[in-house]
């Protein structure tokens, strides 16, 4: 088991089995192997991509948590989450691990990365995760529930209507995201298509000095 994974799980207060683990330290081993060749993410060790990039995914964990039961309370049976530019697969699998009744779209463009994410989810047995090999710009209306992401694309009026157009009516859009100033810059230029949003403080293990947050909109 990577160290700092059980550890950095334990300190988020998710309530993992040991199998969920076991398919979170398996999707590292398979990130290592691959990452030179598909240039996935920015990490050279297993604790650097646990705490990084895996944990980094599952800081969201709880806010998410609440989303989803916001939408069941609401009514919706069938709720579909979609991970845009998910890349290497952040945070799409760690989160499908985490929420193992919710299904998973991974939406990417490049198809290496998209072959590493089909090999990668058949090697986890993820039953709960489709690959969408599309532009965001080109996913159909109305096609998720929720849609996460996390090193995608800062928000500006084009990535807005895309990322709304793809949400269905009463929906979230979450983004992670990390300084504050930051993020207000970018809210400030899109205000008119999104005048209000709630930014929700994370903390992931290990990075305590790292300011990252959630941005959540509903549509």
């Amino acid at each position: 088991m990577t160290a700092k994974l059980r550890e950095g799980a334990d300190r988020l207060q998710i309530p993992l089995e040991a199998a969920q683990l076991d398919t979170l330290e398996a999707y590292i081993q398979a990130i290592l192997q691959f990452n030179k060749s598909y240039n996935l993410m920015k990490a050279d060790s297993p604790d650097e991509l646990a705490v990084n990039h895996i944990l980094d995914s599952l800081a969201g964990y709880h806010p998410i948590a609440a989303l989803i039961r916001q939408l069941e309370e609401n009514g919706c049976t069938e709720l579909r989450i979609g991970d845009i530019g998910s890349g290497g697969g952040c945070p799409g699998i760690p989160l499908a691990t985490a929420f193992p009744s919710v299904r998973f779209t991974l939406v990417e463009r490049m198809e290496k990365r998209c072959t590493f994410l089909e090999q990668t989810i058949r090697q986890l047995h993820l039953a709960n995760v489709d690959i969408c090999p599309l532009q965001a710009e080109k996913v159909p209306p109305q096609t998720f529930n929720i849609v996460v992401f996390r090193a995608f694309h800062p928000f500006d009026k084009k990535i807005v209507k895309t990322l709304s157009s793809m949400v269905k009516k009463g929906g979230y859009i979450a983004a992670y995201k990390a300084r504050s100033e930051k993020i207000a810059a970018e809210m400030d230029a899109v205000r008119e298509l999104i005048p209000d949003y709630k930014k929700i403080a994370l903390t992931v293990p290990f990075l305590e000095d790292h300011e990252r947050n959630l941005i959540v909109i509903q549509q």
